[in-house]
Protein backbone atom coordinates (compact mmCIF):
# COMPACT_ATOMS: atom_id res chain seq x y z
CA UNK A 1 0.00 0.00 0.00
CA UNK A 2 2.96 2.43 1.04
CA UNK A 3 4.74 1.61 -2.45
CA UNK A 4 1.43 2.19 -4.20
CA UNK A 5 0.87 5.62 -3.06
CA UNK A 6 4.24 7.18 -3.53
CA UNK A 7 3.82 5.39 -7.47
CA UNK A 8 0.44 7.49 -7.55
CA UNK A 9 2.00 10.51 -5.84
CA UNK A 10 4.61 10.16 -8.26
CA UNK A 11 2.40 10.11 -11.86
CA UNK A 12 0.10 12.77 -10.51
CA UNK A 13 3.00 14.96 -10.01
CA UNK A 14 4.20 14.59 -13.71
CA UNK A 15 1.47 15.42 -14.56
CA UNK A 16 0.93 18.11 -12.87
CA UNK A 17 4.34 19.00 -14.09
CA UNK A 18 3.76 18.36 -17.65
CA UNK A 19 0.21 20.09 -17.78
CA UNK A 20 2.08 23.75 -16.12
CA UNK A 21 4.88 23.20 -19.13
CA UNK A 22 2.80 22.82 -21.68
CA UNK A 23 0.54 25.73 -19.96
CA UNK A 24 3.73 27.89 -20.00
CA UNK A 25 4.78 26.89 -23.43
CA UNK A 26 1.58 27.56 -24.95
CA UNK A 27 2.11 24.36 -26.81
CA UNK A 28 -0.88 21.53 -26.97
CA UNK A 29 -3.08 23.09 -24.50
CA UNK A 30 -5.92 20.85 -24.29
CA UNK A 31 -3.34 17.90 -23.75
CA UNK A 32 -2.12 20.17 -20.92
CA UNK A 33 -5.15 20.78 -19.53
CA UNK A 34 -6.44 17.34 -19.30
CA UNK A 35 -3.05 16.28 -17.81
CA UNK A 36 -3.69 19.16 -15.30
CA UNK A 37 -7.06 18.21 -13.87
CA UNK A 38 -6.04 14.13 -14.45
CA UNK A 39 -2.65 14.86 -12.15
CA UNK A 40 -5.35 16.78 -9.51
CA UNK A 41 -7.65 14.19 -9.34
CA UNK A 42 -4.74 11.54 -8.69
CA UNK A 43 -3.19 13.92 -6.23
CA UNK A 44 -6.42 14.62 -4.01
CA UNK A 45 -7.31 10.38 -4.41
CA UNK A 46 -3.88 9.71 -3.12
CA UNK A 47 -4.77 11.91 -0.16
CA UNK A 48 -7.72 10.21 0.70
CA UNK A 49 -6.77 6.75 0.16
CA UNK A 50 -4.38 7.08 2.85
CA UNK A 51 -7.20 8.06 5.08
CA UNK A 52 -9.86 5.48 4.35
CA UNK A 53 -7.01 2.47 4.20
CA UNK A 54 -5.24 1.38 6.91
CA UNK A 55 -1.24 1.31 6.66
CA UNK A 56 -0.80 -2.14 7.65
CA UNK A 57 -3.14 -4.98 9.26
CA UNK A 58 -2.19 -8.80 9.41
CA UNK A 59 -1.98 -10.79 12.19
CA UNK A 60 0.82 -11.25 15.24
CA UNK A 61 1.61 -13.57 18.60
CA UNK A 62 1.43 -11.25 21.67
CA UNK A 63 1.71 -12.43 25.17
CA UNK A 64 -0.69 -10.01 27.33
CA UNK A 65 0.78 -8.01 30.15
CA UNK A 66 -2.07 -6.38 31.24
CA UNK A 67 -6.36 -5.82 30.25
CA UNK A 68 -8.20 -2.62 30.67
CA UNK A 69 -11.76 -1.23 30.14
CA UNK A 70 -11.96 2.31 29.84
CA UNK A 71 -14.13 4.67 28.45
CA UNK A 72 -13.25 6.48 25.10
CA UNK A 73 -13.40 10.32 24.34
CA UNK A 74 -16.35 9.64 21.91
CA UNK A 75 -18.68 7.66 24.79
CA UNK A 76 -17.62 4.35 23.54
CA UNK A 77 -15.64 2.30 25.75
CA UNK A 78 -12.24 0.49 24.86
CA UNK A 79 -10.53 -2.47 25.47
CA UNK A 80 -6.95 -2.23 25.81
CA UNK A 81 -4.50 -4.94 25.73
CA UNK A 82 -0.61 -4.19 26.20
CA UNK A 83 1.54 -7.42 25.13
CA UNK A 84 5.30 -7.19 27.04
CA UNK A 85 7.04 -7.31 23.46
CA UNK A 86 7.15 -4.58 21.01
CA UNK A 87 7.87 -2.55 24.62
CA UNK A 88 4.95 -2.39 25.60
CA UNK A 89 2.52 -1.96 22.68
CA UNK A 90 -0.95 -1.24 23.10
CA UNK A 91 -3.77 -2.79 21.23
CA UNK A 92 -7.61 -1.38 21.15
CA UNK A 93 -11.06 -2.47 20.59
CA UNK A 94 -14.37 -0.67 20.72
CA UNK A 95 -17.37 -1.45 21.74
CA UNK A 96 -21.09 0.70 21.91
CA UNK A 97 -21.69 -0.64 25.68
CA UNK A 98 -19.44 -1.39 28.99
CA UNK A 99 -20.57 -4.97 28.56
CA UNK A 100 -19.67 -6.03 25.44
CA UNK A 101 -15.99 -4.24 25.99
CA UNK A 102 -15.61 -6.54 29.02
CA UNK A 103 -17.23 -9.33 27.33
CA UNK A 104 -13.89 -9.14 25.07
CA UNK A 105 -11.25 -8.54 27.14
CA UNK A 106 -12.72 -11.42 28.93
CA UNK A 107 -10.95 -13.74 26.71
CA UNK A 108 -7.51 -12.49 27.43
CA UNK A 109 -5.28 -13.58 30.54
CA UNK A 110 -2.48 -11.92 31.40
CA UNK A 111 0.75 -13.52 30.61
CA UNK A 112 -0.83 -15.99 27.60
CA UNK A 113 0.34 -15.94 23.93
CA UNK A 114 -2.48 -15.34 21.74
CA UNK A 115 -2.98 -14.72 18.00
CA UNK A 116 -4.43 -11.69 17.44
CA UNK A 117 -5.58 -9.88 13.57
CA UNK A 118 -4.89 -6.02 13.63
CA UNK A 119 -4.94 -2.70 11.82
CA UNK A 120 -3.05 0.21 12.27
CA UNK A 121 -4.66 3.23 11.81
CA UNK A 122 -2.59 6.21 9.86
CA UNK A 123 -4.56 9.11 11.24
CA UNK A 124 -4.66 8.18 15.34
CA UNK A 125 -1.72 6.28 15.05
CA UNK A 126 -3.25 3.59 17.08
CA UNK A 127 -3.58 -0.20 16.66
CA UNK A 128 -7.04 -1.61 16.57
CA UNK A 129 -7.65 -5.04 17.78
CA UNK A 130 -9.83 -6.40 15.18
CA UNK A 131 -10.24 -10.13 16.33
CA UNK A 132 -8.73 -12.92 18.40
CA UNK A 133 -8.02 -15.87 16.20
CA UNK A 134 -6.84 -18.00 18.84
CA UNK A 135 -4.85 -18.82 22.34
CA UNK A 136 -1.52 -20.60 22.28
Amino acid sequence: MYIFGLVLFAISFGLIGFGVFTTLVRSEKKKGRISLVVGTVLLITTFVMYTYFPSASGEDQITVESVAVTEAENGAYRCSVTETDYNGLTYHYEAATEKDAEAFCDQFEVGKEYTISFEYDLDTEEYTLVELKGQE
